[in-house]
């Protein structure tokens, strides 16, 4: 089998593929101009970066200083917090025993004044025992005085009876 190509054939006159030295140098400086522009562009892009990085790496000292700070106010906070917590229990504890001590004293005094109460009630049971026997010795002193009275009449009768006998054996024996 043969092979056989068919080529078309040009009717413009055939042109020389390599430009003029003038037009690849030109082209040379501008690829040469826009690498050393991109490059120019890349450093600054670089230089802004580096830039960046530095205000960043400052930032970030600026706000580990500011938690530092933060962590030191926050101990104190914290330690003060303790001291405060202590000295309150402390105060509470002081209150507390106090407050039983004086819950104790008031019932030793209501005890006393229990133990006062039925003394007093002893005492006025007495004194009503006493104002009865009191009212009991007047009525037999007053009775007393009655006896004492009729013993004094009878005595003052026996006395005439005695007189009227002896006036009567002296009538009698005469």
């Amino acid at each position: 089998m043969d092979k056989t190509l068919k080529l078309k054939a040009f009717t413009e006159p055939a042109q020389s593929e390599t430009p003029p030295a003038s037009q690849v140098n030109d082209k040379i400086n501008a690829l040469e101009q826009i690498l050393k522009d991109a490059q120019i562009e890349n450093e600054r892009q670089k230089l802004e970066q580096l830039k960046t990085i530095v205000q960043l790496r400052e930032s970030l000292k600026q706000e580990q200083a500011k938690t530092a700070e933060m962590a030191k106010q926050v101990a104190a906070l914290e330690a003060k917090a303790k001291d405060a917590t202590a000295t309150i229990a402390e105060e509470l504890a002081r209150k507390t025993a106090q407050l039983e001590e004086e819950k104790q004293h008031s019932r030793e005094l209501m005890k006393t004044v229990e133990q006062l109460r039925e003394s007093l009630k002893q005492e006025q049971a007495k004194s009503a025992g006493a104002t009865d026997k009191a009212a009991e010795l007047e009525a037999k002193t007053k009775e007393l005085a009655m006896l004492d009275a009729k013993l004094k009449d009878l005595h003052g009768v026996l006395g005439k009876i005695v007189s009227i006998a002896e006036a009567g054996k002296l009538v009698g024996n005469a």
